[in-house]
């Protein structure tokens, strides 16, 4: 059995691993369509599990066995859909925008979970952390606004019902039929990509061939890591932890984003960077630490 510590370090890797992903993904829509980028990185994350299934030698349940209903239910509406509206909103929006939407997902998943999954009530210690996190996440992308980008309404608006769709997958998967991590990232992911490629042939031209090496690269990666072996991480978390804690990693991602520019670039941002990151880490830590409990006298 895995400690408390460990989770963290789960965290910390999904955190690492998505932080860079509105990234990427604004380099793949370059080149190909948001309902193509979908069904392609969902595509690539299946075969991604798959050998992950095999090298740990576990394999899918069977058919008549009732994760595959409620995974099918995960895989379209948590995964296909939002990766589509998403993709749709990197390609008419700033990713600080992006970024600020898909913030939002934690508001949904903590009251959402407070609806529907009687032991993550919100608290008020919960409920300050998600405002503050908030608050943070805008005090950190806000500069990135105030050069005139522009917004289309309809890009926001996408973005906004994506991190819906987030929250309710992350509370769906905490009541799923239990399976181990990996076959759980793979069920959805099978799903995902069985309903993103119908959209995409439904909807939009097949890409270009030959795709472009940096945005065909960016699918590649977004598939395999992003999408892929992060969600034996995702899966892992819900279950020992719930929704609303893996949910908070969205905000700790702009953090590692903005660190790994100090280190690798050279960047310098300003003071608000670093007010942000201090807004982050106590907002996580009201939302996500246990109160400590006082032994009985």
């Amino acid at each position: 059995m895995q400690s408390r510590a460990f989770d963290w370090v789960v965290m910390a890797l999904l955190v690492a691993i998505w932080g860079s992903g509105f990234a990427f993904l604004k380099v793949a829509t370059q080149h190909i369509d948001p309902l193509w980028t979908s069904a392609i990185r969902t595509g690539v994350a299946t075969l991604t599990l798959a050998a992950a299934m095999l090298l740990q030698g576990q394999r899918p349940p069977p058919l008549r066995h009732p994760a595959w209903r409620t995974y099918l239910f995960l895989g379209a509406v948590g995964m296909a859909i939002p990766l589509g509206f998403f993709a749709f909103a990197s390609q008419r929006t700033p990713s600080a925008v992006v970024a600020i939407c898909n913030g939002a997902s934690p508001i949904f998943t903590g009251l959402l979970a407070h609806m529907f999954l009687a032991g993550d009530r919100l608290t008020v210690r919960k409920t300050l952390g998600i405002a503050v996190g908030f608050a943070g996440l805008t005090t950190l992308v806000a500069p990135r606004l105030v050069e005139g980008a522009s917004v289309e309404a309809m890009a926001l608006a996408a973005a906004l019902f994506g991190a819906f769709l987030y929250a309710i997958a992350n509370v769906a998967t905490r009541t799923a039929p239990y399976v181990t991590p990996t076959v759980g990232a793979f069920l959805m992911c099978a799903w995902a990509f069985v309903t993103a490629l119908g959209l995409a042939v439904a909807f939009e031209p097949p890409p270009a061939w030959p795709i472009p090496a940096p945005s065909l690269i960016a699918v590649l990666t977004l598939g395999a890591i992003s999408t892929g072996l992060s969600n034996i991480g995702y899966v892992f978390l819900v279950q020992r932890r719930g929704p609303l804690f893996m949910s908070m990693s969205i905000y700790l991602a702009p953090c590692i984003a903005t660190g790994l520019g100090m280190a690798a670039l050279g960047e310098r941002p300003g003071w608000p960077a670093f007010v942000a990151l201090g807004l982050i880490l106590v907002g996580v830590g009201l939302a996500t630490m246990s109160p400590r409990r006082v032994p009985a006298t």
